[in-house]
């Protein structure tokens, strides 16, 4: 099983969220104010093996049924890592999101509109850089030890060459000064151009403070299961599937970075 942290306090409102730990700076912050949630979050390094995602995330939810009345999960469509996963009696809440940026941008709303005015852009927070999955730190404790430097910066530049821009979102957490070092460092190596956005939070306040039955978040009867054709269009409004996107249209996720300058092909693949 993939390394978990649970954390545990008081259940006024008996809600739990199963979460990438990429989250946790910012869902941290927002809960120090309330009391009564439970997260447990789960190693950011499930969306290098996508078919393994869905049964560590079961067994948590597993864990925790008939524990509590709600069963929220912290996660995105995430490359198809989450299909398959079952509601048990209490339901289950899923962002309607194809991964966590939405969560960070604090709309899907928002999300769309960046994909569309610029698909090409790779986004980092708080959570990615001091988990050293800034692609520069990603490939020197990956990358170089296993190929070497001439190899390994070849992988990681052919992996991002689809991308014009990085961009920090400012999610309120963490120290600035030293992501925004972090991120120029990256957009210069790799000659992208930086920007630097707030981010909004309204969405993760939503997951742990807030009625989910609305637009913003699915809910999966007991007994159901995530099925991907629930995050290709609601409301009206269609969101681009990231796994049909083509090079001129890259996602704005940043990609799932596997070993040898390969990236993830399938749906829902490992790494090779």
């Amino acid at each position: 099983m993939q390394s978990s942290q649970e954390i545990n306090v008081g259940r006024t409102r008996n809600r739990v969220i199963v979460a990438c730990r990429i989250m946790q700076p910012e869902l941290e912050k927002i809960r120090q104010h309330y009391d009564g949630i439970e997260i447990r979050y789960l190693d950011q390094g499930l969306h290098m093996t996508p078919k393994k995602m869905a049964p560590v995330i079961q067994e948590q939810i597993d864990l925790a049924t008939g524990n509590f009345d709600e069963i929220v999960l912290g996660y995105g469509l995430c490359a198809n890592g989450i299909v398959g996963v079952q509601a048990r009696k209490e339901g289950l809440y899923v962002p309607r999101s194809h991964d966590c940026i939405a969560l960070f941008m604090g709309s899907f709303e928002a999300y769309g509109k960046a994909i569309k005015q610029r698909p090409g852009t790779f986004y980092l927070t708080a959570g990615w850089i001091e988990d050293r999955k800034d692609p520069l730190s990603y490939m020197e404790d990956r990358y170089v030890p296993r190929m070497g430097r001439e190899m390994a910066e070849w992988g990681m530049k052919e992996e991002l060459k689809h991308y014009s821009h990085f961009v920090l979102l400012d999610t309120g957490v963490g120290n600035l000064d030293h992501m925004r070092k972090i991120m120029i460092e990256n957009a210069t190596f790799f000659q992208k151009k930086f920007e630097e956005i707030p981010g909004d939070l309204g969405l993760l306040k939503k997951m742990i403070m807030e009625p989910l039955q609305d637009k913003d978040f699915l809910f999966i009867e007991p007994g159901g299961e995530i099925r991907q054709s629930m995050f290709i269009s609601f409301g009206g409004k269609s969101y681009p599937d990231e796994t049909a996107l083509g090079p001129d249209q890259v996602s704005s996720v940043p990609p799932v970075l596997c070993e040898y300058g390969h990236t993830l092909k399938e749906p829902s693949g490992d790494c090779p």
